[in-house]
């Protein structure tokens, strides 16, 4: 709590001192034409060789230098700049050099050695700052309130402490045995370094390591024992950027997870995790250019706020955390800021027009049409079967009673055994033919089924895959939208230090931030969900990853590649006579009016077979051949006797009409005539709903397409006010109630300007499925002679 009080008091003298510098500004000209500034020298120490950050003196000069500007001339002698030799003996040297020249009027510690040793010092003459204290708690560090308490001594207490940091790691990766990782010569100059080993050991019940770091990367991972899963890695002074590169490459081979105390470049560089905000390096250099600032202006170092103004925040380096195999629970991610989110394992990777052309090969409703389109040439094959010969072959044996069979005198044997063939031909069967055509109708009615079927996975597939680029667009949107209410929670913590609010506006804030967390968990579940829809079309694993490929929508109307759409929309004439055009293209193209047009043929073809039952026969020519193989007992076949072979055989044509069935007839034929209205009604229902479809379709891109620009405008105009409202919530001008209301209109308004986008192209998907053709993915050639027959279309009727 205390630390907590310590960080809000430094963020408030943070805001004070910017706005007061501001006022040193407006009047930094009327001062210089009355009097000459104040020359102040400050003489900086080094610790030694800094190959991370070789700009870090230049950054905190060059801030000290303008936050002084206009009131001070800050100088920084050549001889009091000053580079030990990386080792405490060193450091104290330098601190007396400095102490003991009267040109000093202010020292600067600008290393872990030289801040941690200026904690020793009593008696100063002069102000000294010492911003990179180690572990303020462990070191002891004085403290008097929010400040030092020691005369002439500023410092900076950079929040949480390693301990907290072990705890941090501990929520994110299980371990017992822990690697601190730090520069050697820091470790050579603080004797806290080695305390800090054996605290966190008996604190944490854990085993650590500590490991000495010099200029190389890979040699210091080597000492870093087995059975090592975390480490601490604090500031890498001798290490250069590449080398950090390397460090964070060699941890992830041997599978540890690095946490960076202080630099969370270091995570960008490859390691796991830090709880270090970003640019705290920019952040420090101006708090200590505040506070020197303040030291110059007459206020006693003792008493300036020690506390560090940038509180801690969570990132997590995901592409590390994959590559060690550590899965931080959803808790904690969707609080934190994730680098590298974007999978770069995933070798899946679709775009549209690669999701419609799979679609189309892999669909399972699809493939359910093309068999049921195999299925019915095979019934048409059935159907003709009856047109054409049939031909029958059977044997068997017999036995009768003896006297009968003597009395036949050979024609009728006691036993027999034969075998016969029959053959039919229908010369005429109007039942047949019927059957037949019908048939062929009803498979052209399948093809057409599974033409519907296409069009219907090429919309669903589309739509899928444009719904999966929304619900990422959304979930990154509600993740920024996270983030800014962290940002405003620390805000909150400005004006309850500063008094302009209380307590109760933290809370809300917190309250808020918890309910942004579990918006963002809903919003990656909504992805998730899309992603599994879009598979389930695809016919894939339903868990399989992919990365849908961004879409150019700066101009979603060129999707199609060519700006006829574009015209339409902005030409309300040309719309109007597309809108004719189209329907007059649905009704012609569709395959459901299609599937109808075959059933009123089928139809219409039993009605004439219903009407010919009355008087057309069935002509038919059939033959028969019987073979008696064998015989025996009373009763036998004997040629010289009876003048019978073994062969026996017939041929006749026939002609066969139903007199009399009970009134079948009728009934057949007023059925099939009350099913033939059906159909044509069900026809022109089934047209007009299409063409209100068409209609509707078109309408719906009228209002879509537009929005697109007009949502745009009003996200400019509520990320402008959500400007102004944050910086008068700052300054105290506006509660939280209007910044609220601010941010939930500016996020209101992107997501409608992504969810514009969006409905557009959907919208635009079924305009071409309302019409029966899908320009957008019809090869070029086909495309351009389509978007011709339009423009002929709409210049005729000019």
């Amino acid at each position: 709590m205390r630390n907590r009080i310590s960080s809000l008091v430094t963020i408030t003298t943070l805001v004070v001192c910017s706005l007061y510098h501001v006022g040193f500004e407006q009047k930094s000209s009327v001062a210089a034409s009355t009097a000459s500034q104040a020359q102040f020298n400050i003489g900086i120490i080094t610790d030694g060789l800094n190959n991370f950050s070789p700009n870090m003196m230049s950054l905190f000069k060059n801030e000290i230098q303008r936050i002084a500007e206009g009131e001070f001339i800050i100088n920084f002698p050549e001889d009091m700049i000053i580079e030990a030799n990386s080792t405490l003996t060193g450091i104290q040297n330098a601190i007396e050099t400095l102490v003991a020249n009267p040109r000093t009027d202010l020292i600067l510690t600008l290393g872990l050695i030289g801040s941690t040793e200026a904690l020793q010092l009593t008696n100063l003459n002069k102000p000294v700052v010492a911003p990179f204290v180690f572990d303020t708690e462990l070191q002891k560090a004085p403290k008097d309130g929010i400040g030092s308490g020691v005369s002439n001594l500023f410092y900076v207490d950079l929040g949480a402490s390693t301990d907290q940091k072990v705890i941090d790691l501990r929520k994110l990766v299980p371990f017992t045995t822990l690697g601190l990782l730090a520069d050697e010569r820091d470790i050579k100059g603080i004797t806290g370094f080695k305390k800090l080993a054996s605290y966190l050991a008996n604190e944490h019940s854990i085993t650590t390591h500590l490991v000495p770091v010099g200029g190389s990367a890979a040699e210091a991972v080597t000492r870093v024992p087995k059975g090592v899963r975390a480490v601490l890695v604090g500031p890498l002074w001798q290490l250069p950027k590449e080398e950090l590169v390397i460090l964070g490459k060699k941890l992830i081979e041997r599978q540890i997870a690095g946490f960076s105390t202080s630099n969370y470049e270091y995570v960008e560089d490859g390691l796991f995790a830090t709880t270090t905000p970003e640019k705290t390096l920019e952040q420090l250099a101006r708090q200590v250019a505040i506070s020197i600032q303040e030291i110059l202006l007459g206020e006693d170092p003792a008493g300036l706020p020690v506390a560090f103004s940038k509180a801690p925040k969570l990132t997590i380096n995901m592409a590390t955390a994959r590559a060690i195999k550590v899965y931080p629970s959803l808790d904690y991610m969707t609080g934190a800021r994730l680098i590298n989110e974007e999978r770069t394992d995933i070798d899946r990777r679709v775009t549209l027009p690669e999701v419609v052309a799979e679609a189309l090969a892999a669909n399972l409703d699809l493939a359910v049409a093309e068999r049921e389109v195999l299925a019915g040439s095979y019934a048409v094959g059935e159907a003709k079967s009856a047109l054409l010969t049939q031909v029958f072959v059977g044997a068997g044996g017999r036995v009768i009673d003896d006297d009968r069979a003597a009395l036949s005198r050979g024609t009728t044997p006691e036993k027999t055994w034969s075998g016969g063939l029959s053959a039919t031909q229908q010369i005429y069967s109007e039942s047949s033919w019927a059957g037949y055509t019908v048939e062929k109708y009803n498979q052209g009615g399948r093809i057409f089924t599974r033409d519907s079927v296409k069009l219907d996975i090429i919309f669903d597939a589309s739509t899928a895959y444009l719904n999966v680029l929304r619900r990422k667009t959304i979930e990154q949107l509600q993740k920024d939208n996270m983030q800014l209410t962290q940002a405003n929670l620390d805000r909150a913590q400005i004006r309850l230090s500063t008094g302009i609010a209380g307590p109760d506006e933290l809370y809300r804030w917190q309250t808020q931030f918890a309910n942004d967390r579990q918006v963002v968990l809903r919003a990656e579940s909504d992805t998730l969900d899309a992603m599994q829809g879009l598979n389930r079309i695809l016919n894939r694993p339903l868990q399989e990853e992919f990365i849908a490929q961004e879409t150019d929508l700066s101009d979603p109307l060129l999707i199609g590649g060519d700006r006829l759409f574009y015209e339409l929309i902005h030409n309300p004439l040309y719309f109007l006579g597309f809108n004719s055009f189209a329907v007059q293209a649905g009704v012609d193209e569709s395959p459901e009016l299609k599937v109808l047009n075959s059933a009123i043929s089928a139809q219409e073809r039993l009605i004439l077979k219903a009407k010919r039952d009355y008087w057309v026969p069935t002509f038919s020519v059939e033959a028969d051949l019987d073979y008696l193989f064998s015989s025996s007992g009373e009763g036998q076949r004997d040629k010289d006797l009876t003048g019978l072979d073994d062969t026996d055989w017939q041929v006749g044509v026939f002609a066969r009409l139903p007199i009399i069935e009970g009134g079948r007839k009728n009934a057949t034929l007023g059925r099939n005539q009350e099913q033939l209205i059906q159909l044509k009604t069900q026809y022109k229902a089934t047209e007009e709903r299409i063409s209100q479809r068409v209609l509707q379709s078109l309408n719906n891109t009228r209002a879509s397409y537009p929005s697109i620009n007009l949502s745009r405008d009003a996200l400019d105009s509520a990320k402008r006010n959500l400007r102004l409202v944050t910086d008068s919530y700052v300054q105290g001008i506006k509660s939280i109630i209007d910044l609220l209301d601010a941010q939930n209109q500016a996020l209101n308004a992107e997501l409608d300007a992504a969810n514009a986008v969006y409905n557009f192209l959907i919208d635009l998907m079924a305009v071409e499925r309302s019409i029966g053709n899908f320009i957008t993915f019809m090869p070029s050639e086909e495309r351009k002679q389509w978007i011709e027959q339009v423009r002929d279309y709409l210049q005729e009727e000019k």
